[in-house]
């Protein structure tokens, strides 16, 4: 044992002799004994609740108390102390007992020698107890994430599944509308109908967008943002989002560092912390943002593996006076479709939408609440870093023009999807273009390697039978490395390596318009 080990001890004993005896043999056994006496059940918890304890030596019965009670009353208060029974009758059922109710150990006052040892083992028994505990919470820990990110990767292949078929539905829509407006008279009434076909059929990709944020297959189009600039610039906008009955308050930190991240999507966590922040509210109160900086060692509360080495952070927090989150539903508010609110007033995929756009941007989420005090929701989002990629040409869609070139150049359009091949082939011939089209890579590849000295452009979807966007890409620059080709997609691009991007003209997201890939058309063809 190590020499003079401290030991504060309290004692539940109504027999002071019995104290002595036992501090004596402690002493002696190498213990520094710092000690306090309980000789009732009012001391007992009285003393228990002032007291620094290492261990509790009980006295298995005394007059209005046992130490089988003193037991329960320590786990009933969250009081994680070993506890030792010593008595001076007993026997071998008695001594079961007591450490199935959760003694660590059992001592007859007659065998009092060696009691020092007994102690020691007890303390070396208790220090291997609770680090198996701490071991089996870890374990719980782990299980329970691994749980939600496999719920979490289920439910996100499930929405981008929708949402891809969607897109697909929505292109046509917004396509075929666009076609029929180009050929309607500027007096016909079809062409407000036509409009408002293309109005809500962007309206409708918006909402695509939500499920393709929560299921992270939309890339990030990465830029310098300064968050004090961005909250600024949209405020207005959010005070209409929730109501003038709510007062906005801003506290930015001046002097804010730019962060790389993706704008839009910054955005959409100030709108939904906003519309959460007002349902809390119940549409009257305060809403405080509030931006600042830290170092990594400002943040030291936080488990060191979600922080990057040497990195400072900045922080958008978001404090309302509403109803507040009771603490046994904070785990659960992150969920996709987890909601606390009635039928018909949430959907449950906003805070599932925010987390998923901090985890995309490498940073975390914290959230404080008391049920009645308000809730406060902290972002934490790493500075820009050395090395940090903004977005390049590969993932821009350059701005689209109205006035639509008729040249005589030849595209190739790769898409498995017949009504938005058929689209395509009809919009691009209606703007002067040559067109060939394919219905899977395989076809695409085959007319690009008969007619590959008169195509002037490939457009290509990424998921098609047969052969991918890329594997055509792949195929293609085998046949001509100088090639023009533009990729179409509604999913991210997580795995793909950045030089197979780069080589490639642009990036086209769906759902698109007639103007966007005719402007994109033009631009590219022009390089």
């Amino acid at each position: 044992m190590e020499a003079n080990r401290k030991l504060n001890v309290l004692f539940l004993e109504d027999n002071p002799d019995d104290v002595e005896l036992e501090l004596y043999e402690l002493r002696k056994g190498g213990f520094d004994i710092s000690h306090d006496v309980a000789r009732n059940r009012a001391e007992f918890f009285e003393k228990l609740s002032t007291a620094d304890i290492d261990i509790i030596i009980a006295d298995y019965n005394l007059p209005d108390f046992t130490g089988i009670e003193a037991i329960h009353a320590c786990r009933g208060l969250e009081i994680d102390v070993p506890v030792i029974l010593i008595t001076g009758i007993g026997n071998e059922q008695v001594a079961v007992d007591s450490l199935r109710e959760g003694a660590t150990d059992y001592i007859l006052k007659k065998n009092i020698t060696g009691f020092a040892a007994r102690v020691e083992r007890a303390l070396d028994i208790w220090t291997d107890h609770q680090a198996m505990k701490s071991v089996m919470v870890e374990k719980t820990r782990l299980q329970h994430q691994l749980f939600q990110a496999q719920k979490m990767d289920t439910v996100g292949r499930l929405a981008g599944g929708i949402a891809h078929d969607f897109n697909n539905m929505l292109t046509g829509i917004m396509g075929y509308a666009s076609l029929g407006l180009k050929k309607t008279p500027d007096d016909s009434p079809l062409r407000k109908n036509l409009e408002s076909i293309i109005d809500v059929s962007r309206r409708a990709a918006d909402l695509v967008k939500q499920l393709l944020l929560f299921s992270r297959k939309i890339p990030l189009e990465l830029t310098l943002v300064n968050p004090n600039t961005l909250i600024e610039k949209n405020v207005e906008f959010l005070r209409r989002v929730v109501e003038e009955t709510i007062d906005i308050q801003l506290v930015l930190q001046p002097g804010l560092p730019e962060i790389v991240s993706d704008e839009g999507q910054l955005t959409q966590i100030l709108i939904n912390f906003a519309v959460n922040a007002r349902d809390a509210m119940e549409s009257k109160g305060v809403l405080v943002i509030e931006t600042g900086r830290h170092t990594r060692a400002d943040l030291d509360k936080f488990d060191p593996s979600l922080l990057l080495e040497d990195e400072e952070y900045v922080s958008l927090s978001f404090k309302d006076t509403g109803c507040g989150i009771p603490a046994e539903e904070i785990p659960n508010i992150f969920d996709p479709f987890y909601t606390t609110k009635e039928i018909g007033k949430g959907t449950g995929l906003g805070l599932a939408i925010v987390y998923s756009i901090v985890s995309s941007h490498k940073g975390w989420l914290d959230v404080a609440s008391r049920p009645g005090k308000g809730t406060t929701f902290c972002v934490y989002l790493p500075v820009r870093r050395k090395g940090d990629r903004v977005a390049t040409k590969s993932s821009a869609v350059k701005s689209a023009s109205r006035s639509w070139p008729r040249e005589a150049a030849t595209i190739l359009i790769a898409e498995d999807e017949e009504i938005l091949r058929d689209f395509s082939v009809e919009m691009l011939k209606s703007v002067g273009y040559r067109v060939l089209a394919a219905g899977d890579g395989e076809e695409a590849a085959e007319i690009y390697r008969k007619w590959h000295q008169d195509i002037d452009l490939v457009i290509s979807d990424m998921v098609m039978p047969r052969k991918s966007g890329f594997e055509l890409y792949e195929e293609i620059l085998e046949i001509n490395p100088a090639v023009k080709f533009i990729l179409v997609t509604g999913y991210c691009l997580d795995g793909v390596q950045e030089s197979v991007l780069q080589g490639m003209a642009a990036l086209l997201m769906k759902p698109y318009s007639m103007e966007q890939i005719t402007g994109l058309i033009r631009s590219v063809l022009e390089e």
